[in-house]
């Protein structure tokens, strides 16, 4: 029994065990077991995960949000600008200090606590502070990702005049025969 616990603990969770069923011999030969990439590991080890956000702007959202606000002036994700944030942005972590987790928690509910509907909804047609933007000259529409389809509402190409009432976008079958 022990010598099955000790099997069991030492297989690798990324290895197929030989009892498995293969569908395709093939298949198996082709492809190698699948392993973790330790590249973040050690970089983060080696204290070079900041210098590569910092090449690769686009790897985080602080450093997404950090370029939108200073080459395109807009925010990012809801979020009002890095440079006119009321909480400064770059808040405490996990990873800080408890005490400045904490008393960072404690600042944020007491905007949440003066304006509780700005900070519930947050929309950028309707922030008071201005800190929250489209980029500079784009409008709602134009800084989308996915454009909304664009309709054409010419009556002419366009069945209307039918009687009755439009449940569900159908049109009725209720005609007044004369």
């Amino acid at each position: 029994m022990l010598a099955v616990a000790l099997l069991a603990s030492s297989t690798s969770a990324f290895v197929v065990p030989a009892s498995a069923p293969r569908s395709c011999a093939a298949a198996s030969v082709r492809s190698s077991a699948p392993t973790m990439d330790e590249t973040i590991l050690e970089k983060a080890l080696a204290g070079e995960l900041e210098e590569e956000g910092a090449e690769n702007v686009f790897m985080s959202e602080v450093g997404w949000a950090t370029y939108l606000d200073k080459n395109a002036g807009g925010s990012y994700n809801m979020n009002q600008r890095p440079s006119m944030a009321d909480d400064g942005y770059f808040t405490p972590d996990v990873f800080s200090n408890p005490l400045d987790v904490i008393s960072g928690w404690v600042d944020s509910m007491k905007g949440v606590i003066a304006d509780p509907l700005s900070n519930g909804f947050p929309t950028i047609s309707n922030d008071q502070s201005g800190a929250r933007s489209y980029p500079k000259g784009a409008t709602e529409v134009e800084a989308r990702t996915i454009k909304p389809k664009v309709k054409d509402f010419d009556p002419k190409k366009r069945i209307t005049g039918i009687p009755g009432f439009n449940a569900f976008g159908t049109p009725s079958s209720k005609q007044d025969i004369l």
